[in-house]
């Protein structure tokens, strides 16, 4: 499962990573599906000629990835549930299990690529906010060429506006 950002340029998720590093791409009930052929896994076959599938045993860590290349911190498997901790980025998955990190490890990594794509983010409220002001002035221009039009005054025009008499007929005398 991931997650898209509101501007649909980022897609998180959690990575399963294969003993050479390569982060997973999506997986199978037989194993995780890895894109790139070693020769050390069992080929995906003909829908996927281009990735391997590594088994679920051989899953020993995950991390946070984004579709723009970001990366989040190591999460480690561990063997035990006395092991398992959380705050120590170790999480219990059993041996025989599928390789898949608990609802509590997807959050916080949920959480961590928040904070990557959070500048992106506000940008868009930015553009937002930009956006509405172009067309209020849009709004205005063309509400103001209207009240002269109809005989206001350059003052009550500014006055309206909240600015003076002459600032209005500055700004809009021409238009």
């Amino acid at each position: 499962m991931g997650w898209t950002s509101n501007d649909y340029q980022h897609e998180g998720y959690v990575a399963e990573i294969a003993p050479d590093g390569r982060l997973s791409g999506s997986s199978t009930s037989s194993g995780i599906l890895f894109h790139g052929i070693t020769g050390h896994y069992q080929p995906a076959g003909e829908s996927d000629p281009n990735e391997e599938i590594v088994p679920h045993d051989l899953i020993m860590s995950w991390r946070g990835a984004c579709t723009c290349g970001w990366q989040g911190e190591l999460w480690q498997r561990v063997l035990t549930p006395e092991e398992a901790d959380i705050a120590m980025r170790k999480e219990y998955v059993p041996l025989g299990d599928a390789a898949y990190v608990s609802m509590e490890v997807e959050d916080a990594v949920q959480e961590e690529w928040h904070v990557h794509i959070a500048p992106s983010e506000a940008i868009l409220g930015v553009e937002a906010a930009a956006k509405e002001h172009r067309q209020a002035g849009h709004r205005l221009d063309k509400t103001v060429a209207a009240a002269k039009a109809a005989g206001a005054s350059w003052t009550d025009i500014g006055r309206a506006a909240g600015i003076s008499r002459q600032a209005a007929h500055e700004r809009w005398a021409d238009k």
